[in-house]
Order: C-alpha cells, then sequence, then structure tokens
C-alpha cells in the first residue's frame, strides 16, 4: 500500500498527460462522424445526432479528388523509404565497416543534413528544380524526399552497423566474400530491425509533409495528399467536419504501417538506445 501512495503522483501524472493527448484526437473523431448542422448547433463535446462520417468522406473524395493525392503519397513515400534504406544502408555499411579515409568527417557533413531548418533548402531546390526541370514532377518529389530522410537514416544504420562483432565479418572474407557479398549477406539480413524503424519514420515522414509538396509542386495530379488537405480549408476556414473525416482517413496508411511493423519497430528502438 505505501508503494502505492509513492507511485500514485507518478501515476496521476501518466493519466493527466494520456487524457490531454487523447482530447485532441478523440474530438477530431467526434467533429468527423458529424453534419455541418451538428458541428455549428453542438459543443466539440457532444456525440453526433447522426452518424455522417461515410457520407462526409464519400463527400469529400468526389469534391476533393483525394484519391489523385492519395495515390501520389502512397509512391513517393514507397519510392522514396525504398531509396532511403538503399542508399543509407550501403553509406552506414562503407563508413562504418570499409572505413574510406575521413570517414567519420564524411558521415557528420551527411548528417548535417538533419541541423538545419528545411526552410533553408525551399529557394535553392526551388531554383534547382526548376533549371533540371524536375519542378512540378514526381521524379522531383521522390528526390527531395529521399535526400532530405537519409541523413537520419544513415545515423539509424550507422549505430546499428558498429554493433556487430567483427568476427562475423572476418568469417565471410575466409568463406570468399568481398565487401559487396558481405553487405549483401551478412549484414542486410540482420537490419530488420533498424530498417523497420527508418521505414516506419521516414514513410511517416514523407507521407505527412507539407512544406516540400506545397513549394515544390503545382499541378493535382503531383501534389502529395497533405498538400490537398491543406487547400480544403480555403480562405474561410472550410468545413470543418469535411476535414476531419480527411484527416482520419489520410491518417489510415500510416496506422497501419505501425501495425505491421510495430515488432522490428520496437526492436530497432531497443537498439537504437543501447548503441
Amino acid at each position: 500500500m505505501t508503494r502505492w501512495l509513492r507511485k500514485a503522483p507518478v501515476y496521476a501524472v501518466l493519466v493527466l498527460l494520456t487524457l490531454m493527448w487523447l482530447l485532441p484526437v478523440v474530438s477530431s473523431f467526434l467533429v468527423s462522424f458529424k453534419s455541418s448542422e451538428d458541428f455549428v448547433s453542438q459543443t466539440f463535446y457532444q456525440l453526433p445526432t447522426q452518424i455522417y462520417f461515410f457520407k462526409n468522406l464519400v463527400t469529400v473524395i468526389a469534391q476533393y479528388r483525394l484519391l489523385d493525392n492519395l495515390g501520389n503519397s502512397l509512391m513517393y513515400s514507397a519510392a522514396g523509404t525504398v531509396v532511403v534504406i538503399i542508399a543509407a544502408s550501403m553509406a552506414g555499411f562503407s563508413i562504418v565497416r570499409l572505413r574510406p579515409k575521413f570517414n567519420f568527417a564524411l558521415f557528420l557533413i551527411i548528417y548535417s543534413g538533419t541541423l538545419f531548418p528545411f526552410q533553408m533548402y525551399l529557394i535553392p531546390v526551388y531554383r534547382l528544380f526548376n533549371t533540371l526541370n524536375l519542378y512540378d514532377t514526381r521524379t522531383g518529389m521522390v528526390l527531395i524526399y529521399s535526400a532530405i530522410c537519409i541523413p537520419f537514416s544513415l545515423f539509424v544504420y550507422r549505430g546499428f552497423y558498429t554493433t556487430i562483432p567483427r568476427e562475423i565479418e572476418e568469417a565471410a572474407k575466409l568463406d570468399g566474400c568481398g565487401p559487396a557479398r558481405t553487405f549483401i549477406s551478412v549484414f542486410l539480413p540482420q537490419s530488420l530491425a533498424p530498417t523497420a524503424v527508418v521505414a516506419l519514420f521516414q514513410a511517416t515522414w514523407i507521407w505527412n509533409d507539407l512544406l516540400f509538396g506545397m513549394v515544390l509542386s503545382r499541378a493535382q495530379s503531383v501534389r502529395p495528399i497533405m498538400v490537398a488537405v491543406a487547400t480544403m480549408t480555403g480562405y474561410g476556414g472550410g468545413n470543418i467536419p469535411w476535414i476531419m473525416t480527411a484527416v482520419i482517413f489520410t491518417s489510415i496508411p500510416t496506422i497501419l504501417l505501425f501495425v505491421v511493423l510495430r515488432k522490428f519497430f520496437i526492436q530497432g528502438m531497443v537498439l537504437s538506445i543501447t548503441s
């Protein structure tokens, strides 16, 4: 009993923080299930008189063509994540195991991409994309998302590869494996946990990005889903139940990704902390 009383303040703080986190989530769900009339006449915590979620969803998809933008974001997230995993894992292996000259300085130069606010890149990237005819193209969007995500992903892979015993690499050399074969046959099969961390973090970031999607794309056929949701607000704030419905709908892919990768994600986070 005394032990429980000592921990009671901690539990109280945790419960309070949980409620604070759940409040905007629950209110968003409630608003998405309301009609415009219910939203105007009720407070945010009142239950809707009728379930309008699916009606709102059909209206939003038909009127704002969200499925087009949804397909764009799926492509950007998938392609960008694949490019990032390949490039960052190879770079991490090279820096840790091949150890070129100034390898740590090279790592710092690449990792420095996470130290500056992304707004600094907008003007030079915008001008570069215009020069190379990459502005308002799907190829350009995949390239910028891949480039932005590589520094953090390299940090994850580098930290993980430093934990792999060198004896395993030496055994692969005795079996006749060169650096490429060692990377493909030895290091990659053991990289499921960090790969899950990279895939979840970077795919979610790409999916939720608004800044680069709004600046580097213009056409409806190129813009990602978050830009389409943002434009629903219009000049007068838009129809709030419709917007909340779109927000809930566009959150489903990232939630499903976390559910699928949760086992490897937890393992990868433990490895990242311990390393």
